[in-house]
């Protein structure tokens, strides 16, 4: 049941990237999202992700706690990461993960060095830091400031253990149903290679400043993790 608990976490982190450099209307200085995950129908975890701004730096607060059958595992997970907004979006600079009010991971971004310091326990290394990188926290929020011209998308990932490689293809809009009501969004999905059995969905609202509002996870025994918005609050 841990393991739900840290695919909620993944889950709002998992958005495409913005391989574009298109303008998008200013995202206020915060932004607060609650969400809640379900297993087949059933809650298991809820959070909030902070995001806040003031136009040349950046951060982002996302916390998961396990609820209703789940809660007996007592799981509280604590991401935060820091960077710069940049005319080509945003730029990660650090992140940390805590569970249960104690280090996990970290990773620290050098791009003038061109490296990443990756921390996981006690293990610790150093390794090259392709354009396009992000961490687990800092991608959610990407799509406010940077849209994508391009139907694929190919990204890099990491929450402090590895550089995972991502791609994604942007399908277009669609009008999705949520407690927030109908919205307009835009709906990206995962390109599984041959083999691959995990899938995953997400969609981004247009009049939300592309915040992630849903997101729907297959893995490879075919259990659905699925991601839902429950609010989403601006603040001037």
């Amino acid at each position: 049941m841990k393991q739900i608990l840290l695919t909620a976490v993944a889950l709002v982190a998992m958005a495409p990237s913005p391989a574009a450099r298109a303008p998008v209307e200013a995202i206020p200085p915060r932004a607060e999202v609650k969400y809640r995950l379900s297993v087949a129908g059933i809650p298991v975890a809820e959070g909030i992700a902070i995001f806040q701004h003031d136009a040349k730096t950046y951060s982002v607060v996302m916390e998961s706690r396990t609820i209703g059958l789940a809660a007996i595992y007592r799981l509280h997970i604590r991401r935060e990461a820091k960077g710069r907004i940049t005319p080509a979006g945003l730029r990660p600079l650090s992140f940390v993960e805590m569970r249960n009010d104690r280090f996990a991971r970290s990773a620290t971004f050098d791009w003038a060095a061109g490296k990443v310091n990756l921390v996981d326990g006690e293990k610790k290394q150093t390794v090259p830091l392709r354009p396009n990188t992000w961490d687990a926290a800092s991608l959610a929020c990407s799509f406010a400031f940077s849209l994508p011209d391009a139907k694929t998308q190919r990204l890099y990932m990491t929450d402090g253990r590895r550089i995972t490689e991502y791609k994604y293809s942007v399908l277009g809009r669609e009008k999705l149903s949520t407690p927030l009501g109908e919205l307009d969004t835009v709906h990206v999905k995962k390109i599984q290679d041959e083999g691959d059995k995990r899938g995953f969905d997400a969609w981004l609202a247009v009049d939300r400043h592309f915040l992630l509002v849903r997101a729907r996870a297959t893995e490879k025994d075919g259990t659905v993790f699925d991601w839902t918005v429950e609010s989403v609050n601006f603040a001037p």
